[in-house]
């Protein structure tokens, strides 16, 4: 008998954290499940601790493809998968015991394409928590044109997205992902996540929000200056903020405002990243990398469109100077909070 939820673990070189993510997954209360885990070309001893599992438990399944990226490894998972409904697990995260069989019972009761949970987000000693800004229930197709696509990107009150882009959160069922990752261009190396969820979105019939739940935590984990800064960055983000526009258009559903807003958001902390982490560059060299990125058509009309709104008041300074092309300016703005920053830590 096939399951009816297919977890599917992208694993890379994440030996340190793997046996309690997949830990987590095997302590649910609801059992209907198999397990992919997706090693993804891992060079530390991920891949043997996969096969372990595997070795140990008949409904685990270790596959190995070439390493390619986290879009592909959780095409490959997504492959071969055998569950009406998926979900995606982070292999550094962990997941609360009930989880599932609370999502799954939603999914069942309502026939609900998509169910979302809050998240834990563990960030050093810190952990925070973030929930959907939608309130809970469940949303058929009238209730997400009205309360959930014009603000699901970016909700402009609330300065962030109403709905969180990450996959751990959410079960989805299959064959909206198989339409939708499959179709995700695999340059996509920032933002994989949003290249999914939100096309997912806009295709469901109805969608349960398990938000005063909090079943996922998610661990975010910086060891060194490479996690921090990316010299690709600037591209990958320009990149997905044209996939995105295409994916909407495609629906035909007008989402312009929201994509610029994001844009824009998004885009001053990858200019910040780029004027003070890129140590191979002169500053003059980073402040025209950041400019070229703030000509690019799609960049410079969201900055553009983003002047007019009011997010905060430090989003508005950053958006106002990134528009004008006062770089320099930015640049003194950041190294002048990284200071007060690393002073407030002593």
């Amino acid at each position: 008998m096939e399951p009816t939820l297919s977890v599917i673990v992208p694993v890379y070189n994440t030996e340190k954290y793997l046996a309690e993510c997949v830990q987590s997954i095997l302590d649910q209360t609801y059992r209907d499940y198999e397990i992919i885990l997706v090693d993804d070309g891992s060079s530390d001893a991920s891949s043997e601790i996969c096969d372990g599992f595997a070795l140990k438990y008949d409904f685990i399944t270790a596959v190995h493809p070439e390493h390619s990226g986290v879009v592909n490894a959780r095409k490959s998972g997504l492959a071969a998968a055998k569950g009406k409904y998926i979900s995606y697990i982070d292999s550094d995260d962990i997941i609360y015991p009930d989880m599932y069989e609370h999502m799954m019972g939603k999914i069942k009761e309502y026939d609900a394409d998509i169910c979302i949970c809050g998240m834990i987000i563990e960030y050093k000693k810190e952990n925070i928590y973030t929930n959907c800004l939608l309130k809970p229930g469940i949303y058929d197709k009238e209730a997400l044109e009205k309360d959930c696509y014009p603000k699901m990107l970016f909700d402009i009150e609330k300065n962030n997205p109403a709905v969180n882009p990450s996959l751990g959160n959410k079960i989805i069922r299959k064959e909206l992902l198989i339409k939708n990752l499959t179709a995700v261009n695999e340059k996509i190396a920032y933002g994989e996540d949003a290249m999914c969820t939100y096309p997912c979105l806009l295709d469901a019939e109805k969608v349960y929000v398990a938000d005063n739940k909090l079943f996922y935590r998610y661990r975010q984990v910086y060891t060194s200056i490479s996690h921090i800064y990316d010299p690709k960055l600037l591209s990958k983000f320009a990149l997905l903020v044209e996939e995105l526009g295409k994916a909407f258009k495609e629906r035909g559903f007008d989402i312009k405002d929201q994509l610029s807003w994001y844009a824009a958001r998004h885009s001053t902390e990858c200019i910040r990243k780029e004027l003070l982490y890129n140590k191979n560059e002169s500053v003059g060299k980073r402040i025209k990398n950041v400019d070229d990125y703030l000509k690019k058509p799609e960049i410079h009309d969201a900055f553009q469109k983003s002047r007019s709104r009011s997010f905060d008041k430090s989003t508005d300074i950053k958006i106002r100077l990134a528009s004008k092309h006062k770089i320099f300016r930015l640049y003194i703005l950041f190294s002048l909070r990284s200071i007060f920053s690393r002073f407030k830590g002593f």
